[in-house]
């Protein structure tokens, strides 16, 4: 990933990920919940990589920052799930590392084994989705905002919440910080 800039500082990820917003014509709304998305996970990579985990931080931020690619209107009218969408997108722009943790961050993909976040970077890319909209909020205000948005998946929504908390409790331990204190902790590029 290096021609993206991946082992950048993160003022160069951010910029590699504006790129792509340009290129796939994000929307404002999509551009701030990405760049949300991204530093949340960002801040908790670089907090869990402190912790001793052997992980890429910045690869996990640009996965983040990348999640929601297959939402762009480049791709609307697709019958395809936006999760699998940003994975096919990720993959043909040369970005593997990005294609699974873009995979499993719809909230419902822990309730399916097969597309359940299984690496720590999946579950950080996952946790901060569930954590960020337009701003920082619990697991359980994203899951209600999403599941307003979304009626189709609210049953499969409801049923998730326990498990994307259990995926919380798991990136949290150890670390110096509650969840209930990570929107002090992040810094979001503008």
């Amino acid at each position: 990933m290096a021609g993206w800039g991946v082992n950048a500082p993160m003022t160069e990820l951010s910029t590699t990920a504006e790129r792509f917003f340009e290129r796939y014509a994000f929307p404002y709304w999509l551009r701030g919940h990405s760049r949300l998305v991204g530093a949340i996970a960002g801040a908790l990579a670089s907090e869990r990589a402190a912790a001793g985990d052997a992980i890429d931080v910045d690869t996990v931020t640009l996965a983040a920052y990348l999640h929601d690619i297959g939402r762009s209107p480049l791709v609307a009218g697709d019958a395809r799930e936006h999760n699998e969408l940003s994975a096919l997108i990720l993959a043909a722009e040369g970005l593997p590392e990005c294609v699974e943790p873009a995979r499993r961050h719809a909230i419902y993909t822990v309730l399916d084994p097969r597309t359940a976040p299984r690496t720590t970077a999946e579950k950080l890319v996952y946790l901060a989705d569930r954590r960020g909209g337009m701003k920082v909020e619990s697991v359980e205000e994203r899951a209600k905002d999403t599941a307003e948005r979304h009626p189709k998946f609210a049953t499969e929504i409801a049923r998730a919440i326990p498990l994307a908390k259990e995926i919380e409790r798991e990136v949290f331990a150890g670390l110096p910080f509650k969840p209930d204190e990570l929107a002090a902790r992040i810094a979001v590029p503008r």
